[in-house]
């Protein structure tokens, strides 16, 4: 689903599960929802150094202090997402357990996707799907151009954590590479594993109509490559559609057991969670690989709030 945030979508009575990041919309539920009261905050910030990811730590909770909220912190290490889940997921598994019969509203705007695949597994793992909503916010628009990307090569492939193991890749790979405005990174995936069969997922339509065709000229190299017909366009922000489109995609091009099957999810957040919608009823789920780059671009990411989603409801009220 994809619906626009509004009071009367939100539930009454939840716990609110964010994170900090140096991008400005990180604020963007807590600055636009002020009307919305969540009984607690758990924040979400990671050992990155970055002078504006403290600034927006500080705003984020001095905006929960002016609203009298209980703020819990969590710390995680990016570089060891298994130990960071083991020193804190108890902590608050005990707060979740404690609003029994409350909905957890997740804020998934600025996770990495490493990290946000993990907790949706263990949310999941832990019978409180049905008890998540969940929100997204849009930045107003990423600091990029034909010549400076969101990031720079590709370290190292991994499989992230809790899903299927990495697959046996003497057989034939079928890869599903979902795309974003990190051309290089996207294709050293390609060029790293060889695939027989290639999938790619544009985000279409974008965020923003003047955004149309961003994502292919970031991807050009990769598209002469393995050719406009390995092409799929899915909506940006609509995670039924990518759950939608990778139901079609596997059940009408593989066999059962014909391909090792990959999915890199390079793509928008909402797109990350209908992938996981897909994994989570899939019987013959595939591997999902996280691409880690040689380097971040921290100086030219994303600038200010846009549009804010409702993009799963909890069915707790």
């Amino acid at each position: 689903m994809r619906q626009e945030v509004s009071l009367n979508l939100l539930p009454r009575r939840a716990v609110l599960i964010t994170c900090t990041s140096p991008e400005n919309r990180c604020l963007g539920f807590l600055s636009k929802m002020n009307e919305w009261k969540p009984l607690e905050v758990v924040l979400f910030h990671n050992d990155d150094k970055s002078p504006k990811r403290k600034d927006n730590y500080d705003n984020m909770k001095s905006a929960c202090r002016k609203i009298c909220i209980e703020l819990i912190d969590i710390k995680y290490m990016e570089g060891k997402p298994v130990k960071s889940f083991q020193d804190n997921m108890k902590r608050l598994k005990d707060l979740l357990l404690k609003y029994h019969d409350i909905s957890i509203v997740l804020d998934v705007s600025v996770f990495s996707k490493r990290y946000l695949f993990m907790l949706l597994r263990w949310l999941d793992d832990e019978n409180f799907w049905n008890r998540l909503a969940i929100v997204y916010s849009e930045p107003e628009d990423y600091i990029v151009s034909k010549y400076i990307p969101l990031s720079f090569g590709l370290s190292s492939l991994q499989q992230i954590p809790g899903f299927s193991a990495s697959p046996n890749m003497s057989r034939s790979v079928h890869l599903v590479l979902f795309l974003g405005y990190e051309g290089d990174r996207a294709l050293s995936v390609y060029e790293h594993i060889q695939p027989m069969r290639t999938t790619l997922i544009i985000p279409h339509p974008p965020f923003k109509p003047e955004w149309i065709g961003r994502t292919e000229n970031f991807n050009a190299d990769l598209l002469n490559l393995v050719g406009n017909e390995s092409m799929t366009k899915v909506d940006a922000i609509d995670p039924d559609e990518t759950k939608a489109a990778l139901e079609k995609i596997f059940n009408k091009c593989d066999k059962p057991g014909e391909y090792a099957k990959i999915i890199c999810p390079l793509g928008t957040k909402p797109q990350a969670l209908g992938i996981y919608s897909y994994l989570r009823e899939c019987s013959d789920p595939p591997a999902i690989l996280y691409a880690y780059p040689l380097r971040k671009n921290h100086e030219f990411y994303s600038y200010g709030i846009g549009n804010i989603w409702l993009l799963k409801k909890s069915e707790s009220e």
